[in-house]
């Protein structure tokens, strides 16, 4: 079969907006501080036709599982990942997640305005009790900011990490030269857009946005999704992308760490400063995993291609 085209390809790919109901099934439990019934999510299936950005994002071909991962009391939000909804709390402890609870409360008086990011950070502040360490805590805040990804980009299938998504971004330059509707130029803009916030090009992904509203005539459709597309990726996945560098920085500056986890941990950080635009701070940190023999091989060759790209003049 010959590959699509690269205008075809870029033309098949709309507005974003959330995909169709991830492949879930739910369940209803009690929760452990007041009783009250509470929904909690399994994952039936999954795929991953969507592909993978360079921090360890992954995209199945619908919504993405990380929507539904968390588990939330309908009344005091005590909030943990689904599976870990059955734990039993010894007295001590369950004294302090009730008090956590009620400072969540304080904090998020209108329930209905809780966002699925901000579970996510409500999850840490629970985790932290129950003894879960930094490296944990920038997970989660790592999904947090897919989700915010999520609402700006939706679901690009066929996109394989950064070596793919700078294949597109580079013909999908030469495309804008040529002779399109503004119905086309208006598409493709948007979609090279969707590829730069994918690949972590924060100020390609800009210009494109901003191409996109000059090209004229948008209709409500369009502007609803630039200003999505504005909001989470200036706004909300970047205060996420900023507290997983904190844990992550606090995670090794310990002692004793166990070296493939401390390798995953480093490769993430640099990842994470280049998508913020420190690069100068990411270069040595790619170096360093990129001779890390115990970095996994895939992560080594991801460092490396990093390192080389950010070290060309």
């Amino acid at each position: 079969m010959k590959p699509m085209p690269i205008l075809s390809f870029l033309l098949v790919c709309f507005l974003a907006a959330p995909a169709q109901a991830a492949q879930v099934t739910f369940g209803r439990t009690s929760c452990p501080l007041d009783g009250a019934e509470t929904r909690v999510f399994e994952e039936v299936s999954q795929d991953t036709s969507g592909g993978w950005d360079s921090d360890g994002c992954r995209y199945s071909s619908a919504s993405q599982w990380r929507t539904f991962a968390l588990a939330t009391c309908p009344k005091d939000l005590f909030t943990l990942e689904g599976g870990d909804f059955q734990a039993e709390f010894d007295a001590e402890t369950l004294a302090l997640l009730k008090a956590e609870s009620a400072r969540v409360l304080a904090e998020y008086p209108d329930l209905d305005a809780i966002q699925i990011w901000d579970r996510y950070a409500i999850a840490v502040r629970f985790y932290r009790i129950l003894g879960k360490d930094d490296y944990d805590h920038a997970n989660l805040y790592l999904a947090a900011s897919w989700t915010a990804r999520d609402e700006a980009v939706g679901v690009y299938n066929g996109l394989a990490g950064p070596d793919a998504a700078a294949l597109l971004l580079d013909q999908g330059a030469q495309e804008l030269k040529k002779s399109l509707t503004q119905a086309q130029r208006k598409t493709v803009l948007y979609n090279l857009a969707r590829v730069a916030e994918r690949a972590g090009e924060n100020a390609l992904r800009d210009r494109y946005l901003d191409a996109f509203e000059a090209a004229g005539s948008l209709d409500a459709m369009e502007v609803a999704a630039l200003d999505r597309f504005r909001r989470m990726t200036r706004e909300v996945e970047p205060k996420y992308q900023d507290l997983a560098l904190e844990s992550l920085a606090r995670y090794l500056r310990g002692s004793g760490l166990p070296a493939d986890r401390a390798a995953q941990a480093r490769y993430v950080q640099a990842d994470l400063l280049r998508r913020r635009g420190r690069v100068s701070e990411a270069l040595p940190l790619y170096r360093k995993v990129a001779q890390d023999g115990n970095a996994p091989a895939d992560v080594r060759q991801l460092a490396d291609g990093f390192a080389k790209r950010l070290s060309r003049p």
